[in-house]
Parts: C-alpha cells; sequence; structure tokens
C-alpha cells in the first residue's frame, strides 16, 4: 500500500530476478479475498474519467486520501493512487489488461513477474516457487 507502485514495478521489470518478502497476513488463496484493494497509479489530470472506467469494469475506486496532511497521496513521480476493491480477482492478469487504459501509470498487480515469494511466520520463513 505505498506510493511507489510504477517505480517499484521499473525496478522489477528491470531486475534478473525478482523476490517478492511479505508477512503471512499477505498469504491468499484468492487475490481479493481479504477486501484488500488493489492500488493503482493515475495522471491527475485523468482521475475523474479513470474513476469512472474502473467503475464500469465492476470496480468501486476511492481516492487514497493523505494522513495528517489535506488532499490525496501523491506518488513520487506526482501521480495519485486510486485503490480499487474488485471483490474476488480470479483471473488478475486479465484485470490487469483490462486496466492499461490511458490515464492509469500502473496498477499494483505483479502478475507473472516473481521468482521467488518468502513469507515470514511466527514459526519461520516459507518459500513459494
Amino acid at each position: 500500500m505505498g506510493g511507489a507502485l510504477a517505480r517499484e514495478k521499473i525496478v522489477a521489470f528491470a531486475s534478473k530476478k525478482l523476490v517478492i518478502v511479505a508477512d503471512e497476513s499477505k498469504k491468499v488463496k484468492v487475490l481479493g479475498e481479504n477486501n484488500h484493494p488493489v492500488p493503482i497509479e493515475v495522471l491527475p489530470f485523468a482521475t475523474p474519467i479513470v474513476m469512472r472506467k474502473i467503475g464500469e469494469i465492476g470496480g468501486k475506486p476511492i481516492l487514497r486520501e493523505g494522513t495528517k496532511k489535506v488532499g490525496p497521496v501523491i506518488t513520487d513521480n506526482g501521480n495519485v493512487i486510486i485503490d480499487v476493491d474488485f471483490g474476488i480477482i480470479h483471473n488478475p492478469a486479465e484485470l490487469e489488461r483490462k486496466l492499461k487504459f490511458p490515464g492509469v501509470v500502473e496498477t499494483g498487480l505483479f502478475v507473472r513477474m516473481a521468482n521467488v515469494v518468502y513469507l515470514g511466520k511466527h514459526s519461520g520463513v516459507e518459500k513459494l516457487a
């Protein structure tokens, strides 16, 4: 839920190997099962039309508001973040494709990018291939 989606994806794309490290609370059987939104980085100028289009494809978009400041969260690239509830996401690759329209800079879906995932657990570390 950070604010550097495009930069994170560029670094991941440029890397020889992408290793994801997370805590066990992030592990789910199906994306969206814990009502976790998909963050989407959007050009500020395009925010209203992107939010409308996202609604048309079944998402419930909410502009991420800053804490301890007035206004939306601004990314490292000067864009805004829209958090979108899509419910259960059975086909992340298809959703990623549907979200690639003008105004969307990047999404928080890292489809088929990770080489390995490590989950920190109370009992140790779980490696997912």
